[in-house]
């Protein structure tokens, strides 16, 4: 039997001895900052998914088991402060909160990079207040129409507001007035004559794609879309974040959530308003963290186990088991939209439900991994491209080997992170 065989288990003790050792490798392999920035095809050193902050989560999550590991910490993180300011723009995975993210995950203790920290929160702060204040004035006017990357997971308030809420959840400041204004956005608006979800986005969600969506879209996809501000939402009520309203919008977005599932149970990447305003849906999504059901239904469950919904859970397991089993899609190794994902996506499942069922899925997709990797490539991995680059050399969290090094680091400790680096994913 192959690994891609779907009823194949492959023997876990080898697989993860076998993953331990690449992880060792690629970690060898990231660890000077100066060779890695030189050797990346995609670098950006202040990016959380192409830059320092990322691989500087890789080391900070070895660092648990090895303090050896601390130095490499600092080089990447320091690397990532020599690049500041950044952009103008910044989001989760651009810029100060990049870094800052990558810093909070790699604490131990309170003294940790607190001069750093108490440097980068108000920077923070202030990235909030301008989308708060920009999408504020939309609001107040009741324009519908919200360009997906203001809200989203990566570049806008969902991602800022997951790192006010890892870093000063009794905070009663900025994280309650983004939480506040996460709730005003899933509020109906008014457009051409009827309502519209305050969701809605206009144009496509790619930036070449809009011609195919005239009256735009809604998107479901953890990246960009309702269920990324749906975690938000429920990690706010697991912190007990003040804002009035919070597991009624909980409620009634993962209620959304399940009325918008295909015949067969699982998600679509995006709907077009029409199709959704006559309460219709789309075809699923391709299998993958960014957008689909494994990533979804990872949200979902954490939703259900939040609110003691049980019947969310079960929806949720159903859901990623009927999708795992069968991946459609998955052309690369790593963690937004190839194996990596997959795998973590069925580690954290299978930990958070107790089902037995998704272990074998993740030995499947530890092989699928561990079969892709060339010690000939500078971090072991790559990612088809075109020429005159055939092979995409990436180093960081989302498409590059820090992100699938942590993947299997996961896997082969069969141990939850540590540092909480899957924070970036809305997965912890």
């Amino acid at each position: 039997m192959t690994p891609t065989d779907p009823t194949a288990s492959p023997d876990p003790a080898p697989l993860r001895d076998r993953a331990a050792t690449t992880v060792r490798e690629l970690a060898d392999r990231l660890g000077d900052p100066r060779r890695v920035a030189e050797l990346s095809d995609t670098w950006s050193p202040l990016s959380l998914s192409e830059g320092h902050p990322g691989v500087a989560l890789l080391f900070a999550e070895l660092a648990d088991q090895d303090p050896a590991h601390r130095p490499t910490v600092h080089a990447h993180l320091a690397a990532a402060v020599a690049a500041l300011p950044g952009p103008v723009r910044s989001g989760l995975y651009h810029g100060v909160p990049a870094l800052t993210f990558a810093a909070h995950a790699a604490r131990r203790v309170p003294e940790d990079y607190a001069g750093l920290l108490q440097r980068l929160d108000p920077a923070v702060d202030g990235a909030v207040r301008a989308l708060l204040d920009e999408d504020g004035a939309r609001l107040a006017e009741r324009r519908a129409g919200l360009p997906f990357p203001d809200v989203d997971l990566v570049s806008g308030l969902a991602g800022l507001t997951a790192l006010l809420l890892a870093r000063r959840p009794g905070d009663d400041g900025t994280p309650v007035a983004a939480v506040t204004h996460l709730l005003r956005v899933l509020e109906p608006l008014p457009r051409d004559g009827e309502l519209v979800p305050g969701w809605w986005s206009p144009g496509g969600h790619r930036g070449d794609d809009s011609t195919h969506f005239p009256d735009g879209h809604l998107n479901f996809g953890v990246a960009h879309g309702i269920p990324g501000i749906l975690a938000v939402l429920v990690a706010a009520h697991r912190a007990a974040v003040p804002v009035a309203g919070l597991p009624d919008a909980i409620t009634q977005t993962a209620e959304l959530l399940l009325d918008r599932r295909t015949t067969e149970g699982l998600w679509p990447a995006v709907v077009p308003l029409k199709t959704f305003t006559a309460g219709g849906t789309a075809g699923a999504a391709r299998t993958a963290w960014c957008y689909g059901t494994p990533g979804v239904a990872a949200v979902l469950h954490r939703a259900g186990t939040a609110l003691d919904r049980p019947d969310w859970c079960r929806t949720a397991v159903d859901a990623a088991l009927r999708d795992l089993t069968e991946p459609f899609g998955v052309t690369d190794p790593g963690i937004c939209h190839g194996w990596a994902g997959l795998l973590h996506l069925a580690a954290v499942l299978g930990h958070a439900s107790g089902d037995a069922r998704f272990i074998p899925l993740q030995h499947r997709f530890a092989a699928h991994i561990l079969d892709a990797y060339d010690p000939d490539l500078p971090f072991g991995f790559g990612w088809e491209g075109k020429e005159p680059t055939p092979v995409v050399n990436g180093a960081g969290l989302l498409t590059g080997a820090a992100g699938i090094a942590l993947a299997l680091h996961t896997y082969a400790t069969e141990a939850p992170p540590a540092s909480g680096w899957d924070g970036a994913l809305l997965l912890s």
